[in-house]
């Protein structure tokens, strides 16, 4: 039996590169079987950089893989970014530094550095983000909106069902507090005032 970031090659075990099993893991947490369908999700810049063993290695997150946000992962030799959009985000038949996303596969390709896209397979996953701010508002049962056919307990959107009544001013005072956010937009019916919503 070979363990986790080996593989068998020709009787011995081969050691796989640092990126490769940051990204398999990646993927056993947030499969892409459950994202979206053509959605953009799993290792999808690739590095010939490994890190050494015994090394350590700079890993950053981001929500958006932005030219500024490949600026700071390349001054910190960043060897792998975790984004939550896509990056890149859609097809491509030439890469040019004439536009923005070329500009930043290039960089990658440039500074060595690997990304993976969690993206829908984070939103729907049982311990992605719709579960983890669902089950941080309140106690009760979280289910998804919209169940994976396959999947048990992913799926998109969530319902909590909570296990008290909680007036929704405390669900969003919670949240705030939650995101670090100062202020929240929320949508309530024609008149509507949050104490009708506890």
């Amino acid at each position: 039996l070979t363990q986790p970031g080996q593989e068998m090659r020709a009787g011995n075990v081969h050691l796989q590169p640092f990126h490769r099993v940051l990204s398999a893991s990646l993927s056993r947490r947030f499969p892409e079987a459950i994202a979206e369908a053509g959605d953009t999700v799993g290792l999808t810049i690739d590095t010939l950089r490994d890190v050494e063993r015994g090394a350590s290695a700079l890993v950053l997150l981001c929500v958006d893989l932005t030219e500024q946000v490949l600026s700071e992962a390349a001054s910190a030799r960043a060897h792998f970014v975790v984004t939550y959009s896509p990056m890149p985000h859609s097809p491509f038949t030439t890469l040019s530094t004439d536009d923005v996303l070329g500009r930043i596969v290039l960089g990658c390709a440039k500074h060595q550095i690997a990304v993976h896209s969690v993206h829908s397979a984070c939103d729907a996953a049982s311990g992605g983000v719709n579960a983890w701010l669902a089950r941080s508002l309140a106690r009760g049962v979280v289910r998804p909106i919209v169940k994976h056919p396959k999947v048990a307990d992913a799926g998109q959107g969530r319902v909590l069902e909570c296990d008290e009544a909680t007036p929704i001013s405390t669900v969003v005072e919670r949240l705030k507090a939650l995101l670090g956010v100062r202020f929240l937009r929320l949508p309530l019916a024609a008149g509507g005032a949050p104490e009708a919503l506890a």
